[in-house]
């Protein structure tokens, strides 16, 4: 993709001044996007931008100023479809990293530009890929309350606690709290490497989904943020973002509602990605050496 000059000049935006540092970031970011859109349009698969990238295109036509990432969704069974082809459709300099092409113990999938760094984890061994990356979330049903039982949320709950928290589910049985799943199942989780236990938590979402008419990013839904209507994701709009055009979904107004309330006066903040190390002009292979 064509980036002018002018794009990387710094610059005000909304009282916050961008640096020529973050425009290349910003740079590195959108050209990872171009490509994975390119990818979905050739499989036909379906995704759109959420979370700040929604925002940041309804409110700013592009990035928020003090936001460093992209930040996309699929709904569960087009990620499934995406987990497929990625190891032999994303090539280099790009990398799909997930929990089965990397270490990377996350409910989510990244596209990384291994030419440049972006180093999340110091202490990862020097071969876990830390280039600019942009975030992939699946979309999984989550209880409703009506079609799915609100026990299927816990033993979600359960079942991402034997990946990332083990003791505290061992402490939650000590203390005389009855789990939904059966200890002895969550024994047998226990013995497994930590990749399987991933794809078992992978496995259980993929049978629920279709069962609810509400959706969300499953750890979000865990942390304790509602599931939204299945519905407002039903149709695309196609918004502008930066020098893209970006698919969002139709009924953005109701999103962004949902996620940060009066979403148009802008609130400066610290981005997600704070302590993450930056470097859009070289690789991170040279830096974790």
């Amino acid at each position: 993709m064509k980036i002018e000059d002018e794009f990387f000049r710094k610059e005000v935006r909304s009282g916050y001044e961008v640096s020529e540092k973050v425009k290349k970031i910003w740079a590195v970011e959108l050209n990872i996007l171009e490509y994975f859109d390119n990818i979905c349009r050739k499989h036909n698969l379906r995704y759109f931008i959420d979370y700040g990238t929604l925002l940041g295109a309804v409110r700013h036509q592009g990035f928020i100023p003090w936001d460093d990432d992209i930040d996309v969704v699929m709904f569960r069974d087009d990620y499934e479809k995406l987990k497929t082809i990625a190891p032999n459709t994303i090539c280099s300099p790009y990398f799909f990293q997930d929990a089965y092409t990397d270490s990377m113990v996350a409910a989510l999938s990244k596209i990384r530009d291994s030419r440049t760094t972006a180093i999340e984890f110091p202490d990862a061994q020097p071969e876990y890929n830390q280039g600019i990356f942009i975030d992939i979330f699946p979309l999984d049903n989550v209880s409703d309350g009506i079609n799915m039982d609100l026990k299927i949320g816990q033993m979600q709950r359960e079942i991402w606690m034997s990946i990332v928290n083990p003791q505290a589910f061992v402490a939650m049985i000590e203390q005389g709290r009855k789990p939904v799943l059966d200890t002895s199942l969550f024994k047998e989780l226990l013995r497994m490497p930590i990749r399987e236990r991933i794809r078992m938590f992978e496995e259980f979402n993929i049978s629920q989904f279709g069962k609810s008419n509400k959706v969300q990013f499953i750890t979000d839904f865990l942390w304790g943020h509602p599931g939204l209507p299945q519905e407002w994701y039903s149709d695309i709009v196609y918004l502008p973002f930066e020098n893209l055009k970006v698919p969002a979904p139709a009924e953005y107004d109701n999103i962004l509602k949902q996620r940060f309330g009066d979403y148009m006066v802008p609130v400066q903040g610290k981005s997600d990605h704070e302590g993450i190390f930056w470097d859009p002009d070289v690789p991170y292979t040279k830096y974790m050496k």
